[in-house]
């Protein structure tokens, strides 16, 4: 029977070590995550979530470090860009997101120190969810109440 050579088994292969650009290690690590929410199969998620985590291990140090001179070509601009990353999920997501690490922390089935770094996740979730249900939605106008959101897309 042939072996079929799957996206996320090519992941499993992808070189990278300390030497590694932030960038192209912010690229698999996004690569990692995208294939861990697809897979079914729990040998290859477990495989992903390695992967994610060695990779997550190398970018953390980078992350105060100058931009080395050979990449500063791609992070440079002549005009705006008409975007910038955010992170906007849906209310009722950004809840269960919510929801299911402040259940996590209450099974107490993690170590205390990725506990606290989960606490400060769920602070940061929660304030942000707070922000987006609290935030005003409509602007009133010499012509109306206006949809703010109408306003900014």
């Amino acid at each position: 029977m042939a072996t079929i050579t799957t996206h996320a088994q090519a992941l499993f292969t992808v070189p990278f070590s300390h030497n590694t650009d932030f960038n192209d290690l912010a690229d698999h690590c996004e690569h990692f995550a995208h294939n861990l929410l697809e897979t079914d199969d729990p040998a290859e998620k477990m495989a992903l979530c390695a992967r994610l985590s060695a990779c997550l291990v190398l970018l953390q140090p980078t992350l105060h470090e100058p931009i080395p001179p050979h990449p500063v070509e791609r992070f440079t601009l002549t005009d705006l860009p008409s975007r910038l990353p955010v992170f906007e999920p849906e209310s009722e997501l950004l809840g269960l997101y919510c929801q299911t690490l402040t259940q996590l922390l209450i099974s107490n089935a993690m170590p205390r120190d990725m506990a606290k770094v989960m606490e400060g996740l769920l602070y940061e979730l929660v304030s942000f969810y707070a922000d987006t249900l609290n935030a005003p939605r409509w602007l009133q106008t010499p012509e109306g109440r206006v949809a703010i959101d109408a306003l900014i897309d």
